[in-house]
């Protein structure tokens, strides 16, 4: 039950990764949309798998880092989504969508905080039953992120509005990871 509210929790939690597939969704289709859903199931392992072994080497800036070069990321692509003009047609969905959900999600510190700070030790509190944790987390973070796509896809008017979002969530990023 954990994996699945805190899944659940994390795939509708407004961020990164949320707006992108609201805007690869409804400029370029759902199937698009889905593509860039899938990020977490690429990103997500190595950072468990470094959180696992660096837990107590990294600098407390690091995060900090993370979280101003991201923002900016995600500052420029809203902000290109805003200036290009409207798509005529939706085109085939790209290997692109799947790529900018990978660097959106690589780009958000929270992941690394989650990861680091309550995900690893709670699987390594959960001994053998972490699989289950995981599957259930996975299956709503993906999910829900998955539902979105699939939604979002049949309202292609938000798609500036999307754009707007991951800017503004880019700029709140930066604002309160280069806070002190």
């Amino acid at each position: 039950m954990l994996g699945l509210s805190l899944g659940l929790a994390a795939g509708l939690s407004p961020g990164p990764l949320f707006f992108l597939v609201l805007r690869e969704a409804t400029r370029k289709g759902p199937r698009a949309g889905v593509l860039a859903a899938l990020a977490p199931l690429i990103t997500d392992a190595p950072v468990v798998a470094a959180a696992w072994l660096l837990a107590e080497g990294l600098p407390k800036e690091f995060l900090r880092w993370v979280g101003v070069f991201g923002g900016g990321w995600l500052v420029y692509s809203g902000l290109s989504g805003l200036l290009r003009p409207e798509p005529k047609a939706k085109g085939p969905p790209e290997a692109a969508s799947l790529k900018a959900g990978v660097l959106a999600n690589l780009a958000n510190p929270h992941m690394y905080l989650f990861w680091f700070s309550v995900g690893t030790p709670l699987l390594a509190e959960l001994g053998p039953d972490a699989i289950f944790f995981l599957l259930g987390f996975y299956l709503t973070l993906v999910g829900s992120k998955v539902l979105l796509a699939l939604f979002a896809g049949r309202l292609p008017r938000l798609g500036r509005l999307a754009d707007l979002l991951l800017a503004l969530a880019g700029a709140w990023l930066i604002l309160r990871s280069a806070a002190p």
